[in-house]
């Protein structure tokens, strides 16, 4: 009984945590990824400027190559052999992202699904404890009785409900006559049994909801993990 009680709870934080670990991989990932292109940046600056600086020194030295000029030919392509092996390195680390972006969004898509689930099935036990507890007490035994009487009355309502007795062949007389349930065909008794079966149910709803609607919006909230989905990450965007 307890495995069934807490499955949908325990499927949650199972997904979560598995949801929680795939962010993890990605945030670490996708933060790489961004350090690597913001140093490709700043080194095909860097590359650039050095080459504009020594062609401006050669140009200023009559067509000279000074020992400066050299210097900064030197860097410009020890910078630009830079610039290609970081361009290797976000080529390679650009699909893992993508791929840990794809694994976090499918995580994400069941942690939202196992929250849900998990919220249900935890109203419905607190539903299903709260009902115990009502109907174990006399009041809850009075309110029984009470609706148990009342319900009594519908059959004989859907009988003199005259539209819906037209819709299955009969007119407004016919259900008052002596014995009318006993001589119809067993396919009319069950139509009219789900019939009132039907509006007994939506007799109880209706007590129910009359007073749920007296509570307004101040409806009891999820705490803690169940309040809400795990917020998105700007790097599963």
């Amino acid at each position: 009984m307890m495995a069934t009680t807490y499955e949908p709870r325990d499927r949650f934080n199972r997904v979560t945590n598995d949801y929680r670990e795939m962010r993890n991989q990605l945030e670490s990932a996708h933060g790489q990824l961004a350090r690597l292109k913001q140093q490709r940046a700043a080194t095909l600056q860097s590359s650039r400027e050095a080459g504009e600086r020594w062609r401006q020194l050669f140009r200023d030295a009559g067509g000279k190559a000074g020992k400066e000029v050299r210097e900064l030919q030197t860097e410009e392509h020890s910078l630009a052999a830079e610039v290609e092996q970081l361009d290797e390195l976000i080529a390679e680390l650009e699909p893992r992202v993508a791929e840990l972006r794809h694994w976090a969004q499918e995580l994400r898509a069941q942690h939202v699904t196992r929250l849900h689930e998990a919220r249900r099935d935890m109203a419905a036990q607190r539903l299903a404890a709260a009902l115990d507890s009502v109907f174990a007490k006399p009041e809850g035994q009075e309110l029984l009785a009470a609706l148990a009487q009342r319900a009594d009355s519908v059959q004989r309502e859907v009988l003199e409900d005259h539209v819906f007795m037209g819709t299955i062949g009969f007119d407004g007389h016919e259900a008052a006559k002596p014995g009318f349930m006993a001589m119809i065909s067993g396919h009319d008794r069950e139509v009219i049994a789900n019939q009132v079966e039907k509006r007994k149910r939506a007799l109880v709803a209706d007590v129910v909801m009359q007073r749920l609607q007296a509570l307004g919006t101040e409806h009891p909230q999820f705490d803690e993990d169940l309040a809400a989905p795990l917020p998105l990450m700007a790097c599963e965007r």
